[in-house]
C-alpha cells in the first residue's frame, strides 16, 4: 500500500474515532439532560425515619363556675308571691329575708292536719294497747295449748290476733310519721309568716318567681351558693379524651371574665356527661381562686402522656381510604446516575394519635413520606428532598 493510501486510512479511522467520540457523548449528554429534565417532573418528597415513645394527649375545655354547696327552697304548694326581697346575684347574710308568701289559706289547713296528727297519736296508742293485749292473749293460750289445755283452732286464732294487732301498729305508725311531715312542712309556712330567709351567708344564682305570681314545686323559690365551701369548674370532655384524666391530676385554668386570672385546679371527679350522654363526661375541678362568685365561664387545659408505642410517625405520613389507613415508605437504589428513590405503599394499623403523631401497630424501620408536592402512587418514582 503506498503512503498516499496509508495516510488515508489513518485519516478516515481518525475521523471514525471522532465520531464514535462525539457520539458516545451526545448520548451521555442526552441522558443526562433526559435525567434532568425527568426530575423536573417527578414528585418532591420530603421524609422521616420512624421514631418510639409516647404520644401527648391535650385536653381542653370550657365550663361553669359552680359552688359546691348550694341551698335550695321548694314548696310543695302553690301560694302567691307577696314580695322579693333581693336580686339575682346579691350577697345575702344568714337570716335576712328573701322572699315572702301569701300563707293566710294555709293557717286552717295547718290546724286541720295538726288535729289529724293528734288523732293518729290516739289511735297509735289505742293499738299499742290492743297489741299488748293480744301478745298476752297468745302467751296464755300457748301455755294452755302446749299442755293439752287448749285447741289448735284457738292457737291459730290467737296467732293471728297478734299478728293482725301487730301489723296494724305499724300501719298507725307509718301514718303518723307522715304525717308529722305534713304538719312539719305546713308549720314551715305558717310559723314564719310565710317569709323565707337565707340559711347561711351566700349569693343568690337563681330567683325563679316574681312579685305577684304563684309558686309551683317544679321550680326552687331561690338557690343560694356558699362561697364558704369554695367552688368548683364544671366541664364537658369528649369520652376518648376523658379517658386519659384521673381525679387528682392538677389542670390550668383561666377565668375567661377576670382578667390574668389563671391558675390551677384539681380534679375532684369524674362523672358521665349530664348534656350528652353516652358522648361527654364531666370534669368536676376544684378551684381556689379570689374573685369568683358562681356562673363565671372557664377554660381547663391538660397534658397527659400515653403508654409507649415502638414507632409513631407524623400524622401527614398516614393517609387513609375506605380500606383502612396507609403510608408511603421510600425505597432507595443505586441508578447509573446515582441514587433513585422510589416509594412503596404499606397499610397500616393506626392505634392512637395526637396532635402531631400516630402510633402504629408493628414495626416501621424505613424512612416514610411525610410531605409530597404531587399525588402519590404506589411504586412511584420521587425525588427525595431535606426535610425542611
Amino acid at each position: 500500500m503506498n503512503q498516499e493510501a496509508i495516510t488515508q486510512e489513518t485519516a478516515r479511522k481518525k475521523k471514525i474515532r471522532k465520531l464514535g467520540l462525539l457520539f458516545v457523548s451526545g448520548m451521555v449528554a442526552l441522558t443526562f439532560f433526559s435525567c434532568t429534565i425527568n426530575n423536573f417532573t417527578l414528585p418532591r418528597v420530603e421524609s422521616a425515619r420512624p421514631t418510639n415513645g409516647a404520644l401527648v394527649k391535650e385536653i381542653f375545655g370550657e365550663g361553669t363556675v359552680e359552688a359546691k354547696a348550694t341551698y335550695e327552697e321548694y314548696t310543695d304548694t302553690s301560694l302567691r308571691v307577696k314580695d322579693v326581697m333581693v336580686g339575682l346575684g346579691d350577697r345575702v347574710t344568714k337570716g335576712q329575708p328573701l322572699i315572702s308568701l301569701d300563707v293566710g289559706t294555709l293557717k286552717s289547713d295547718y290546724q286541720d292536719e295538726q288535729a289529724r296528727y293528734q288523732q293518729l297519736e290516739i289511735s297509735l296508742a289505742g293499738a299499742e294497747a290492743d297489741r299488748k293485749q293480744k301478745q298476752r292473749d297468745y302467751d296464755i293460750t300457748k301455755i294452755l295449748f302446749d299442755n293439752g289445755g287448749e285447741s289448735a283452732v284457738n292457737m291459730q286464732n290467737a296467732e293471728k290476733g297478734l299478728a293482725d294487732a301487730e301489723r296494724n301498729c305499724e300501719n298507725t305508725r307509718l301514718n303518723l310519721e307522715i304525717q308529722a311531715r305534713k304538719v312539719e312542712k305546713l308549720a314551715k309556712h305558717v310559723e314564719g309568716g310565710g317569709v323565707y330567709t337565707a340559711p347561711v351567708d351566700g349569693i343568690i344564682t337563681e330567683l325563679n318567681f316574681a312579685k305577684g305570681s304563684m309558686t309551683n314545686n317544679a321550680l326552687p323559690l331561690y338557690k343560694l351558693a356558699d362561697p364558704g365551701q369554695g367552688f368548683q369548674l364544671i366541664v364537658p370532655v369528649a369520652n376518648d379524651l376523658a379517658d386519659y384524666a384521673k381525679p387528682g391530676d392538677t389542670v390550668n385554668v383561666n377565668i375567661l371574665s377576670l382578667e390574668a386570672k389563671i391558675a390551677e385546679g384539681k380534679i375532684d371527679k369524674i362523672v358521665a356527661g349530664s348534656r350528652h350522654p353516652g358522648e361527654e363526661k364531666d370534669l368536676w375541678v376544684d378551684l381556689s381562686l379570689d374573685g369568683v362568685t358562681g356562673g363565671e365561664n372557664g377554660e381547663i387545659y391538660l397534658s397527659k402522656k400515653t403508654k409507649q408505642y415502638p414507632t409513631l410517625v407524623p400524622n401527614s405520613a398516614v393517609y387513609s381510604n375506605s380500606d383502612g389507613s396507609y403510608i408511603y415508605i421510600l425505597k432507595s437504589q443505586k441508578g447509573p446516575l446515582g441514587t433513585e428513590n422510589h416509594i412503596q405503599k404499606m397499610s397500616v394499623n393506626v392505634e392512637d394519635y395526637d396532635n402531631e403523631k400516630s402510633a402504629l401497630s408493628g414495626m416501621v424501620t424505613d424512612e416514610v413520606v411525610v410531605q409530597s408536592d404531587k399525588p402519590l402512587e404506589d411504586g412511584d418514582k420521587v425525588l427525595k428532598e431535606a426535610s425542611s
